[in-house]
């Protein structure tokens, strides 16, 4: 196995990574959209943005593989930052670079790797866009410039800040391995101690007169999705609810896992008109489709509770307590359905 080299710009190239903000952050739906996209297009199983760091490699965005990271010395993506073109393997085990490497020789058993260097403004290589399958394949001239225009789209992304300002400030005052432990490891969303460091922030900015709207969200029947299908499919339908959360809240709003099949979302600078808006949004989509498993397809339902910063809730724990009445509503009214504290 061929451990990659080290750029010779690198420290100036990890510098350039660390000030996009993004190295050991919660998944984001703008990112994670372009790896469904990029599976889709190109057929493959697995698709990720990796962000190379000194010791390993993160995956901002992960498609068809539960890791978050692996460590450098046995990336693909150490290599493909070492050129500006797309670095393609064909086939891993015919390759004397890769054929001894542990992702080859065991899960995720690659054996097709095609990544595109990701660039920030100033030019530097801080990762790739991925697709990688478990079977020898090619990469025709068009599936490449497929890869290169989605790659283009993933740095638009990184050189765009999206979270909201609460986020990045709890992002930045952490060094890495406290921002590693900030991140549900399932779900790759905040934790619960995060998301409520986030939720106590945004209530300090509600003090000074911006709105903001919380919300409890919770899987219904969830017992019995891991009693009749066991928990590798509850797993796959707490990873699929968590995407669909996330896809339907705002670009900038946070989402955390609040514990078990619970999330807790903070709708920042939110009417809770619109909130309402969002978190029908959220329960309509998860209630559309069945979500895929390793047990089959299963129908899952979600139950929110929502409540606003206002006169009656000025602090985190009446705020949620307020979410946690509302999502009892919500039960006791059927289920598959949104209540808003102070509205009955």
């Amino acid at each position: 196995m061929q451990v990659p080299a080290f750029p010779e710009n690198e420290a100036l190239r990890m510098a350039a990574l660390r000030a996009t903000d993004m190295l050991f952050t919660p998944a984001e739906e703008r990112f994670d959209r372009i790896t469904r996209l990029a599976s889709r297009l190109l057929g493959t199983p697995i698709a990720l943005v990796s962000l190379v760091a000194d010791k390993c490699q993160w995956f901002k965005s992960a498609r068809g593989l539960a890791a978050t990271e692996t460590p450098r010395e046995v990336s693909f993506c150490g290599h493909a930052i070492l050129g500006d073109e797309t670095f393609v393997v064909e086939n891993a085990t015919q390759d004397a670079r890769f054929s001894g490497n542990p992702l080859v020789t065991g899960d995720p058993n690659i054996r097709f790797y095609a990544g595109h260097p990701l660039h920030t403004a100033d030019g530097s290589r801080v990762g790739a866009l991925c697709v990688l399958d478990r079977s020898p394949r090619k990469l025709s001239v068009e599936q490449r410039e497929v890869l290169r225009d989605l790659a283009a789209l993933v740095e638009t992304e990184l050189q765009r800040g999206q979270l909201s300002e609460t986020q990045r400030d709890l992002i930045r005052e952490r060094d890495e391995l406290r921002r590693k432990a900030s991140i549900d490891g399932l779900t790759r969303m905040w934790n619960r101690a995060s998301i409520m460091e986030v939720a106590g922030a945004e209530i300090a900015r509600a003090m000074r007169g911006t709105p903001m709207c919380v919300a409890m969200i919770d899987a219904d029947h969830f017992k019995r999705v891991n009693d009749s299908h066991g928990h590798p499919a509850g797993d796959a339908v707490l990873v699929e609810l968590a995407g669909r959360i996330s896809r339907g809240v705002r670009e900038f709003d946070a989402v955390g896992r609040y514990g078990g099949e619970e999330f807790f979302a903070v709708l920042s600078n939110c009417s809770i008109e619109a909130a309402q808006a969002v978190c029908e949004r959220i329960r309509g989509s998860v209630a559309g489709d069945p979500i895929a498993t390793p047990a089959g397809l299963i129908g899952v339902t979600v139950s929110i509770g929502l409540a606003a910063y206002d006169s009656a809730h000025t602090d985190l724990e009446s705020l949620l307590g307020a979410a946690d009445a509302a999502l009892y509503r919500a039960k006791n009214n059927g289920r598959n359905r949104v209540e808003v504290e102070g509205r009955h």
